[in-house]
């Protein structure tokens, strides 16, 4: 698209202090070049407002605590508004001691590098400002399997419980809907149903803090601009500087009314919330849109639109989801969607990062616009199904309505916007490494004399596969308690912390209950667990099945001895291993049978346990460096894969296994059991700029995505970058800094890779 005079020269001024792809993506850091907007780094540095506020206030609650440093650590920021831009507010600076949606305060233990307070009150300090610290997972696992057994589990990276547990969108439209102050009122409102007990009503005047900083943000930000404008010679800035102390003047208190206050009411939202996760911006903000273009606004609807997501580009965000369905099941693409989409494709850029929702009802003219964009060498947008996700939300108890209005958020995650907690990744559990367990009778791999897992015998004593599988059932059922019910600790570490104080208000049952984000306030709290080695574990037990127990052309005693050693050695029965076993990927039911079986047991699995939030913990797959991660730490397996080598990073298949085109990968993928992966499960897709150059090119690549999403499948995350282009961008990596690719649940430009990751997206193409 072509932007508007205004909109091109912010574009220009972006680009001269965009930063590298990192910081947008941790969405935690000011300007690059913070000298030139008025941030003094040494000053950065002195400000403490988070530990300054615990020692100021010592009696006070420490959720109010919290909250007036979050308010102090905003307000402490120097207004910054750059010239041209209509709506505006930059990202905080990176104090040393900060508060994250996923953890809540960070950096704490910097007070004990005080010099002028003495250990003693140095750790009183730190408790104070950390209720619960990992210790807390630390400690049920040593009081479930002892201090050995479990330093053995830990060394042997079976799994990470407990961890990141952070992205949720708050309820833009319930912000739009009343402003600030009226959300001061819905807070007072459910403060006088629910007044019981001091904690309750902390938590209810906290959330009054957080919104009236937002406020007084604002008024900052419109004092700022009518200096600005009152100084300025320029009659143009100077309209634009007087435009934006009225809009921030006004949605400081009021409702919007205009989509150019609504814009700038999203923008605060978002970046009080870390620049997280937008939701379904096409759709909360198009009423807003509608009545910009019949009735006109202070600027037009385009350049207010154009200003948010340029703000998304520069700053970062971790998905804006588009179309799908409405809550009525009609389709829900609208002007809004076609116009984000343009502007995503005149960026061309890791960021904003996109997703389309799509259904069999989809406008055929929505995938074409996307399919070009991945012709111009985009990996962006994602596209998820309707068709599983809104079923598989269904299952786990999720009103329709509210399932229809689902959102994808963070790298691949899907949750109900402004309703849900789902903990996103609860954990991270390594299949394959419970197969190792099964192979070794329980015992770690890194410590052989720890029995770690039930003895559940010695491979070369099996009889019959279905006796071998068992044992690989009963160590996946044994290890997935232990992982699920440290999850748990991992959750009640945020409760205590009030990881998402911001988020509360903005999120509904967290005021009507009186309960906090961490602590099943929201709607909706299912859990999520991300699923690593899938393909390795289903192509492994195809090639026992096959070639040990059915055609018995390789003994237990060779194949045991074969892996122990990492095939050195035995590079015939690899090679058989390799060759002669059907892989997961191919369209072949053979393997892709045993797939379904093996995702079956573990999600069938996970869903027996509850998360403390509320809810069953449900499936994903997303797993961004750590399909490279766990593959280091897993041994060599009977799918013929070396010791260390990757596992990879989604739903399909092993990197370089599927080797019969990508309909064939397509249509194994689509017989998992995705609807039971409902926490976001991803695949990866090579569609490469050479397969999508020619109209009828592309005309066939839109018919084989449509029947996948259609058919079963639930995302497809593209790569479009050709197998040449990236082996050259190894060698001359200051010829393509433009090339981008996926990395399991985000874009990033290829020559900012290290190399064993750029080895591991080349090895896709089989």
């Amino acid at each position: 698209m072509n932007f508007t005079d205004r909109m091109e020269r912010v574009k220009e001024d972006i680009l001269t202090r965009l930063k590298p792809y990192a910081l947008r993506e941790d969405t935690h850091t000011c300007p690059l070049d913070a000298a030139s907007v008025g941030i003094c780094a040494d000053d950065v540095i002195k400000k403490d407002p988070f530990t300054n506020e615990f020692r100021e206030n010592p009696d006070a609650p420490y959720v109010i605590n919290l909250a007036n440093a979050i308010v102090r650590s905003w307000k402490e920021v120097p207004v910054v508004i750059f010239r041209n831009e209509a709506i505006v507010g930059i990202t905080r600076p990176e104090y040393t001691v900060h508060e994250h949606f996923s953890w809540g305060i960070q950096g704490a233990e910097s007070v004990f590098d005080d010099h002028d307070i003495n250990r003693d009150e140095a750790e009183k300090l730190f408790r104070r400002m950390s209720p619960f610290t990992w210790d807390h997972v630390t400690n049920e696992g040593i009081r479930l399997l002892g201090e050995r057994r479990y330093e053995a589990l830990c060394n042997d990276n079976m799994f990470s419980a407990g961890g990141y547990q952070g992205h949720t969108v708050p309820d833009y439209g319930t912000l739009l809907c009343n402003g600030l102050d009226g959300m001061l009122k819905l807070t007072d409102k459910w403060a006088g149903v629910n007044a019981r007990g001091n904690d309750t009503c902390d938590l209810y005047e906290a959330c009054r803090i957080i919104i009236r900083g937002m406020s007084e943000w604002l008024t900052m930000y419109a004092a700022e601009a009518e200096r600005l404008a009152a100084s300025e010679t320029d009659a143009v800035q100077k309209r634009f500087y007087a435009e934006i102390a009225e809009n921030c003047a006004y949605v400081a208190h009021n409702k919007p009314k205009t989509l150019y206050q609504a814009v700038q009411l999203v923008w605060t939202l978002s970046l009080w919330d870390w620049v997280d996760c937008m939701g379904r911006m096409d759709q909360y903000l198009y009423g807003f849109y509608e009545r910009a273009v019949r009735d006109g606004d202070v600027i037009s609807p385009e350049e207010s639109i154009t200003s948010i997501i340029f703000k998304i580009w520069e700053n970062g965000s971790h998905n804006v989801t588009l179309s799908g369905m409405l809550e009525n099941g009609s389709d829900a693409t609208n002007e809004l969607t076609y116009l984000m989409l343009q502007i995503l494709r005149s960026i061309h850029d890791t960021h904003p990062r996109m997703t389309v929702r799509l259904h069999k009802n989809s406008p055929p003219e929505l995938l074409d616009l996307v399919i070009s964009l991945w012709s111009e060498g985009m990996s962006d947008p994602t596209v998820v199904s309707d068709e599983t996700v809104i079923p598989g939300l269904i299952k786990i108890g999720v009103d329709p309505k509210d399932a229809r209005n689902y959102t994808v958020l963070g790298c691949q995650e899907i949750e109900i916007p402004g309703m849900s907690n789902t903990g996103c990744e609860d954990g991270i559990f390594n299949i394959a490494k419970v197969l190792e367990y099964a192979f070794h009778n329980g015992k770690s791999t890194s410590d052989p004399d720890v029995q770690v897992g039930p003895a559940t015998g010695e491979f070369t004593d099996f009889k019959t596969f279905d006796e071998f599988y068992t044992a690989f059932r009963i160590q996946l059922e044994y290890f997935t308690k232990i992982f699920c019910t440290l999850c748990n600790k991992g959750q009640e570490i945020r409760a205590a912390n009030f990881a998402k104080l911001v988020k509360t208000p903005f999120t509904a049952g967290c005021l009507e209950k009186g309960m906090p984000h961490d602590a099943g306030g929201p709607v909706y709290n299912y859990g999520v667990v991300e699923t690593a080695g899938l393909a390795a574990v289903s192509d492994s037990l195809t090639a026992v099945k096959k070639l040990v127990f059915d055609e018995q052309r390789i003994s237990s005693e060779t194949l045991m001895a074969a892996i122990d050693a990492d095939f050195d050695g035995y590079e015939k029965e690899r090679l058989m291993l390799l060759n002669k076993s059907p892989k997961f990927g191919n369209d072949d039911d053979e393997a892709d049978s045993m797939a379904v079986k093996v995702l079956n047991t573990f999600w069938d699995e996970i869903a027996k346990y509850r998360s403390v939030r509320g809810g069953v913990f449900t499936g994903a797959c997303s797993l961004l460096y750590s399909g490279i991660y766990y593959g280091k730490h897993t041994g060599a397996l009977p799918d013929g894969r070396f010791k260390g080598e990757p596992l990879g990073n989604s739903i399909g298949p092993r990197p370089g296994a599927d080797k019969s085109g990508v309909t064939a990968m397509l249509n194994s993928v689509q017989k998992l059991p995705l609807q039971k992966g409902v926490g976001g499960t991803t695949l990866n897709v090579v569609l490469t700029t050479k397969m999508l150059s020619t109209p009828a090119l592309r005309k066939k690549t839109a018919a084989v995505i449509r029947s996948y999403i259609v058919n079963g499948g639930q995302m497809a995350q593209i790569t479009t970058a050709n197998l040449e282009d990236l082996a050259d961008a190894q060698c001359h990596p200051e010829r393509h800094g433009d090339l981008i690719v996926r990395i399991g649940g985000f874009s990033i430009q290829f020559v900012q890779l290290d190399k064993e990751a750029q080895d591991e997206i080349m090895s896709r193409y089989s």
